[in-house]
């Protein structure tokens, strides 16, 4: 019972070990606005205020470079609306490399607040506007987007801060053997060690020699 118990924490300490938080630089942010529509950010003390200019239903904001990141698990990031209207809708998404773009109609931003809101594990899934064949996921990301989309016309902006991605970690030696069913687990001195097909691999995945 010990020995499972131990091996059940290995696998959950690899899982975490694996997962990767990439903070996103706000300084990088470039305008995205729809035709005649404008956004201008502006970084200090850590926050992004974007002002912009947007036509009823158009649409104004910024997007940030994105590595062609696979595996996207959870978007954190702070918001708020600098001139609160409660008639315009926030929209975030992840633009993948065929231009798609993804949100999650299930989380209605509004910029009707004035102060603060956090939101931690928001994660895109849902196609906006845009057309694809293929589902979340099964192309890399290129973009991470944040945009106004008002109602009535407006000149307003709004506010970013501690901006995430986590992405899940490449496979490791350590997954492969145990979704291996010849892989021997044996505890060691303390420590639990697996052993498959010749080789020995400590609890973090490392092979040790």
């Amino acid at each position: 019972m010990k020995k499972y118990l131990l091996i059940v924490a290995a696998i959950f300490a690899v899982l975490t070990t694996n997962a990767k938080v990439i903070n996103i630089d706000l300084s990088t942010a470039t305008e995205m606005a729809y035709t005649n529509c404008s956004a201008t950010p502006t970084l200090a003390d850590d926050v992004l205020t974007v002002a912009y200019t947007a036509g009823s239903w158009e649409w104004a904001g910024v997007e940030f470079d994105l590595e062609n990141l696979e595996n996207v698990t959870a978007i954190d990031f702070d918001f708020k609306g600098q001139t609160p209207n409660e008639w315009t809708s926030f929209i975030i998404y992840l633009r993948d490399s065929e231009g798609a773009r993804w949100y999650d109609d299930g989380d209605d931003f509004s910029l009707s607040h004035a102060d603060w809101l956090v939101k931690t594990s928001y994660l895109p899934t849902k196609l906006c506007w845009d057309a694809a064949s293929y589902n979340f996921g099964e192309r890399p990301f290129t973009k991470l987007g944040f945009i106004a989309n008002p109602m009535t016309a407006e000149t307003s902006g709004f506010a970013l801060r501690n901006v995430k991605i986590t992405v899940a970690g490449e496979e490791t030696s350590l997954s492969e053997v145990y979704s291996n069913a010849k892989a021997v687990k044996q505890i060691r001195d303390g420590q639990l060690i697996i052993r498959r097909d010749g080789k020995t691999f400590n609890a973090v995945g490392a092979e040790i020699k």
